[in-house]
């Protein structure tokens, strides 16, 4: 998801990225207490017909359940937000419930270039950097391909031009 926070004022704007999260955190709950009551009631059933050994392992299938639905949930509140003034394009990642961003970046806006990767097959996605002398950083990894084509016209109507590159090359020195 590519939205635009707050009024845009000619070069300057605040543009938050997200990914899909079609399912909200009560609606994974709810799937994983299913699933759970679910493996519970057919290993309880097995036990009692007496194959007890079912139940460890149905323990650890609840245990990997939990494990990857909260990784699922953590990468599902990434969020990055691109933040553009006259001086300055400032990329604040944040993972989680957290308040502080995770990984801060400032660029210098007359020297930020921004790369727009396009791969060798239109099935490839795309990669969309932030380069400059303070570093090269991807943007919106987890943004589908139309996704990354808005979030580049939006940096353009903010003044940031793309320069498309068919790949990056390794260079020598």
């Amino acid at each position: 998801m590519v939205k635009e926070v707050g009024g845009a004022r000619g070069r300057r704007t605040c543009i938050l990225l997200a990914p899909n999260q079609s399912l909200s955190l009560e609606g994974n709950l709810w799937v994983f207490i299913s699933l759970v009551a679910v493996s519970l009631g057919i290993s309880i059933a097995f036990a009692l017909a007496g194959a007890w050994m079912v139940i460890p392992f149905a323990g650890l299938e609840i245990l990997l359940l939990a494990v990857l639905f909260g990784y699922v949930y953590m990468e599902g509140t990434r969020r990055e937000v691109i933040r553009i003034s006259d001086d300055w394009v400032i990329l604040d990642t944040s993972r989680g419930s957290l308040k502080r961003p995770v990984y801060h970046t400032e660029f210098d806006r007359n020297s930020l270039a921004i790369l727009v990767r396009m791969g060798t097959t239109p099935a490839e996605p795309a990669a969309v950097t932030f380069t400059g002398p303070e570093g090269c950083l991807e943007v919106g990894e987890f943004l589908t391909d139309a996704e990354k084509a808005a979030l580049v016209e939006k940096l353009g109507s903010c003044g940031l031009r793309a320069r498309r590159e068919q790949c990056f090359r390794l260079q020598e020195f």
